[in-house]
């Protein structure tokens, strides 16, 4: 049995997080105690697709031999939401939960993340090898911070991974003509050895066995389809998007993938502005009904004319559908273009009563494809209004770009300022994980970038909190 020698109550805020996870990485100790290494145990965390209940998966395994001993798991629902950089947070409760139920207790414990190549030097390797007390390994398919150049062609090359001037990590080749992946120390374990374990731990497959077979046994537990027994293997992988055909330039080096410089520039702005919990409206409702008001104007106006709407009891589909468009103009006077806005947001709700009977959960049950198509059908919806409903009324995964993004990113470099909208959310939607509150929170962090520094006229760029992380392109 596996239990933790530390143990916490899990924050469910960011600042929580953080403050607790600078305070554990005091504990880390980043040299080799590992000793005689007959057992390494890989974890691995599923979702249930549009939810946050989840699965884990732990396999321990037979070192070197890699003959699987014991299998566990355990489901839950995550309490903290997904942050680049908190990861513990999130799925450290059900790895620990599956860790628990097992009889032989692993000598060294691999989990598919990071370990000090972190932001704060702190991730999930290293806070679930701080808590067990076992020593760690974060073994990675993608970067999360630094830079490296590509390992050499053969099996065991490996090439130092830098953030910061100091070697966090190293890409490691675990199989010749195949993408490397990215070892770090998670905990007691100097990185010499972590690289020597993981490679060890690769038999015919990119990925080590005891991550990769935790892999398939934890979409067995999250599909129903657990039997007893050991699975063949399921690994089809997809490499990183490239930038050619998308006109998007490369940033640093041949080998940096946009997720890796995206996702370092999201966990900056985080860490910096804090979540901003957007959208600000009450109900899905009246997130559509803003965003077809914000159009031209600011969200102070539009909350005056939300208002309006709220005190003369006409913010829902019925009442506005039923309201002379007169009478609609001048409740939403407050934003600006009311005329014109409130032919919009009639010819809207029309739309919306007459496909959907007024009803969010009947279009949130349409795809995203069909529901976008629709929206743009409709008079007066564009791109990013019809983007913005989906995303923060409908919460399906689209990246709402406005001219904020294309501002920030052009003047560093990422793209032309005059880039076709479908392009540049091309790049976004290419470059990061799909996940609704990831993109929700980084175009709120955008918002308010441009809002505090990236100014339209002249940006104040010596303040600029990426003024040093963010790569121009040559």
């Amino acid at each position: 049995m596996v239990e933790p020698v530390l143990k916490h109550r899990w924050p469910e805020n960011y600042k929580d997080a953080v403050r607790l996870q600078e305070r554990l990485r005091s504990r880390l100790v980043i040299e080799d105690r590992t000793g005689e290494v007959r057992i390494v145990a890989g974890a691995d965390v599923s979702y249930d697709k549009g939810s946050d209940y989840y699965h884990a998966a732990v396999v321990a395994l037979k070192f070197p031999e890699m003959e699987t001993i014991e299998e566990t798991h355990a489901s839950g629902k995550a309490r903290f939401p997904y942050i680049p950089g908190l990861l513990a947070f999130r799925e450290g409760p059900i790895v620990i939960k599956a860790l628990r139920k097992l009889k032989s207790r692993p000598d060294v414990l691999m989990i598919d993340g990071h370990g000090v190549a972190h932001p704060r030097g702190f991730g999930v390797a290293s806070h679930i090898g701080v808590l067990t007390g076992i020593p760690s390994v974060g073994c990675a398919k993608t970067v999360l911070v630094g830079e490296f150049r590509g390992p050499g062609t053969k099996r065991g090359s490996t090439s130092p991974l830098i953030y910061k001037n100091i070697e966090v990590g190293r890409a490691l080749r675990t199989k010749e003509k195949v993408k490397p992946v990215f070892v770090s120390a998670g905990h007691m374990i100097s990185l010499d050895r972590a690289c020597e374990i993981a490679l060890g731990c690769c038999t015919k497959y990119r990925l080590p066995e005891p991550t990769r077979r935790a892999h398939i046994l934890v979409n067995k537990v999250r599909r129903g389809t657990l039997t007893t027994g050991i699975s063949a293997s399921r690994i089809a992988l997809t490499p990183c998007p490239s930038p050619e055909g998308r006109g998007v330039k490369e940033t640093c080096h041949s080998e940096r993938s946009e997720e890796s410089a995206l996702l370092n520039i999201y966990n900056s702005l985080l860490a910096h502005y804090g979540p901003q919990r957007w959208w600000p409206g009450e109900t899905p409702f009246e997130v559509m009904v803003g965003a077809i008001l914000t159009q031209n104007t600011s969200w102070t106006n539009v909350e005056k004319a939300i208002s309006n709407l709220k005190r003369s009891d006409s913010l829902s589909a019925e009442a506005i559908n039923a309201m002379p468009e007169a009478r609609l103009a001048e409740l939403i006077k407050p934003s600006g273009y009311f005329n014109i806005k409130a032919t919009r947001l009639k010819s809207f709700i029309k739309y919306f009563i007459e496909n959907y009977g007024g009803k969010i959960e009947k279009m949130r049950k349409r795809g995203p494809a069909q529901i976008r198509n629709e929206l743009l059908s409709v008079t007066g919806i564009g791109p990013e209004t019809a983007d913005s409903i989906m995303l923060y009324a409908l919460e399906m995964p689209v990246f709402v770009v406005d001219a904020y993004t294309k501002r920030i990113f052009s003047r560093h470099g990422f793209f032309p300022p005059d880039s076709d909208y479908h392009v540049v959310q091309r790049f976004f939607m290419d470059s990061l994980p799909e996940d609704v509150k990831l993109y929700n929170e980084y175009h709120a962090l955008i918002v308010r970038l441009a809002k505090d520094r990236c100014i339209k006229k002249a940006g104040q760029c010596e303040l600029c909190i990426l003024g040093g992380g963010m790569h121009k392109v040559q």
